[in-house]
Parts: C-alpha cells; structure tokens; sequence
C-alpha cells in the first residue's frame, strides 16, 4: 500500500516566504522549503510542520513502508480562494504519486477546512497536529498574542474592523456633541463623561489605525519626500498646495451652508456640507494626483497609465455620491421631487464610469506594476 505524508499550508507561507513553487515533492525539497522558510521567519509553525512531517517520512521509510512526502499550499486571501489553490495543488501531488492513503500534517489551526477537501480525493488515514512546545507562563503567553497580532493577516481581520469601528464611533459621538452644544449651549448635554468616551475611542482608534499601516514610518517617509521635493523644485508641490487650499476653502463654503440652516438636525447639516465640498475635494485629489503624473513624466519621460484608472474611479465616486446625496435631500424634504431623474442619471454615469475605470484598471495596472518593479531594481542596483 503507497502512503503519502502531506503537509498543509492553508494560507501560503511556504511560497510567499521562500518563494519557492509549490506542490513540493519529495524529502529533498521538502528540507530545502523548511531550512529557507526558518530562516524566513523562525516563529512560523509551517516550518514545525514540515520537519514533522519529513521525521515521520523517516520513521516510516525505516520500517520499509512504500510512502512518500509533500507539501501544499493554499493562497494569502483565506476563504475560498485559498481553498481552490489547495485543491489543485492536492490534485497534481495525487496525479503524481498515486498513494492508496494518507496521512495529514498541519499546525492544526484549520484542520475543520482542509480534511473535507482531502477526503473528497483520497482516504485519510490519520491526522496528526503538530504543536510547538512552550514555557506556560503569563510572558510567554503574552508574546505569542502580541506576534499574532503582528501578522498581515490578522491585523486585516481583527484589528482593522475594531479600529474602524472605534474612530467612527469616537468621531461621530464628538461631532453629535459638539453640534448639539453649538445649536442648544451647554445645558444639551449632562456632563463630559460623553466627551472623555468620545475622544478616548477616536484616539484608540487613530492609534490602532496608524500601527496597522505603519503610518509613523510612512509620515517620516513623507517628511523626507518633501524635503527632497523642496530641494529639487518637484512639480507636484504647488500642486499639492493648491489642492490642500482647495480642500480648506471648500470646507469653509461647507460650514457656511450649515449655518444658513435654521436648527438642523446633525444628518441634515450632514448633508448639506458634503453637497457642497464633494466636487472640490475631488477636484482636489485630482489636482494633487495630476501633480504626480506631471513631475513622473519630466523625471522619468513615462506617464502611469493607471492615472487614467484614478481618474475614472475618482469621477465615478463623485457622481455616484452626487446622485445618493441628491435623492436623500429629496426624502428629507431638502430638494424638490423633480430633480429625481437628474439623480439617476447621475448614478448611472457614475457606474458606467467606474465599469470603464475598472477596464481601464485590469488593462494598465500590471504595466506599471512590472514599471515599478524595474525601477526598483535599478535603484537597489544603483
């Protein structure tokens, strides 16, 4: 009877840390992805997995057992995408090795997604889970969350909608706050415990935010962009300056049509800024990103084709907005019902212009992305 070892690698660390092709088969390559993963990334259980997986090949080849090893691997985007990968790279590793039964190696975090898949090609004889042994203590305990939470991953899935929920909980309790003690003084509101949970979870969620994306390296990454911009005289710095001006302006005409409200409610006054600063504030994103365009082609002689991209996602949100803006100031009694067929038309202009931004997107995008990747290389180079 032919067994196969098979490790599991349900969201692709192996190939995007090692960068080498999976399936792998056999205890040569299986070695080689395992010494270049720990070397990758020591903490990674995907490499535990692996020798595990290649010892109990060992044991099983002493006792003169007909088995073979491999390992496959399944997609960063988990779900069903990552799924599909796995699935295919199982089917080539049993085209190939033609086992009668086999034996599953995994870290154990998913075993619940991958054994159906495995099952619905090949028996299953046992599942073995491996865990990496550690000191219980409260350290230990404490650095194990404090990594996970390190990972692309899982900042994706669990600390970015916690975040976003905060900052838009914080933001919207102190601007309610703030109107209401605006329209209605001091008395409108019973103390400042409302205010201190406001700006505790707008902050927390600022934070959270920034350490996700990395928004302090990024904003040090920019002081110095615009250092370099000012010594060089880049183009795309008065550009940017006006775009700025634009959006401070624009907000003022926003505020101004709040005040001519008479005792808003915080939707309606809503409403009546964001009518009045869309236009400009994409104006003035499209100025700053024109600005760009403008100081790559004197720089380089190349246009990014995907600026044409930009600018059709940018026109389709603006008319989209337009459009949802306009109906909903009809419902509330803002505008007149005859301006309804103006709304629909804008919004099917601007889902027209997004279906052409996406072609325009998936047609240039891997164009600049290649551009990019050479420039990069001769800049290490260089």
């Amino acid at each position: 009877m032919r067994k196969l070892i098979l490790c599991i690698d349900r969201d692709d660390d192996i190939g995007t840390k090692t960068g080498l092709n999976t399936p792998l088969i056999g205890r040569k390559e299986m070695l080689d992805a395992a010494v270049k993963l720990g070397l990758k990334d020591p903490e990674d259980s995907d490499t535990n997995s692996i020798f595990s997986a290649i010892s109990t090949y060992d044991e099983m080849k002493k006792k003169g057992d007909d088995v073979e090893v491999a390992a496959v691997c399944g997609s960063t985007q988990i779900g069903w995408k990552s799924d599909e990968a796995l699935a295919a790279e199982v089917d080539k590793v049993l085209k190939k090795v033609k086992p009668d039964t086999t034996i599953i190696v995994s870290d154990g975090a998913e075993d619940e997604y991958i054994t159906p898949i495995i099952t619905s090609k090949v028996d299953i004889s046992h599942v073995k889970n491996v865990h990496v042994k550690q000191i219980k203590s409260v350290e230990n305990f404490y650095y194990m969350v404090v990594k996970s939470l390190q990972e692309e991953k899982t900042k994706r899935k669990v600390l970015f909608p916690i975040s976003l929920a905060l900052l838009v909980y914080g933001f919207f309790t102190v601007l309610s706050l703030i109107g209401d003690i605006y329209y209605r003084g001091w008395g409108a509101i019973g103390g400042f415990s409302s205010f201190g949970v406001g700006i505790i979870s707008f902050v927390l969620g600022i934070y959270v935010i920034g350490r996700i994306f990395e928004l302090d390296r990024k904003l040090i990454k920019s002081y110095f962009d615009l250092k370099k911009a000012i010594s060089t005289a880049s183009v795309w710095l008065p550009f940017s300056i006006v775009a700025i001006l634009i959006v401070l302006g624009s907000t003022q005409i926003g505020w101004d049509a709040i005040m001519e409200l008479e005792d808003p409610s915080f939707f309606i006054a809503f409403l009546a800024f964001a009518s009045n600063v869309i236009w400009w504030w994409i104006g003035a994103i499209f100025l700053h990103e024109l600005g760009q365009v403008i100081d790559t082609y004197l720089k380089k002689g190349r246009i990014k084709k995907s600026f044409w991209a930009i600018l059709f996602s940018l026109l389709a949100l603006t008319f989209i907005f337009w459009g949802a803006f306009g109906y909903i100031r009809v419902m509330v009694g803002m505008e007149a019902a005859n301006v309804l067929p103006m709304v629909a038309i804008n919004i099917t202009l601007g889902l027209l212009i997004g279906i052409l931004g996406g072609i325009t997107n998936t047609s240039f995008g891997e164009e600049d992305e290649e551009e990019d990747e050479d420039e990069d290389e001769n800049e290490e180079e260089e």
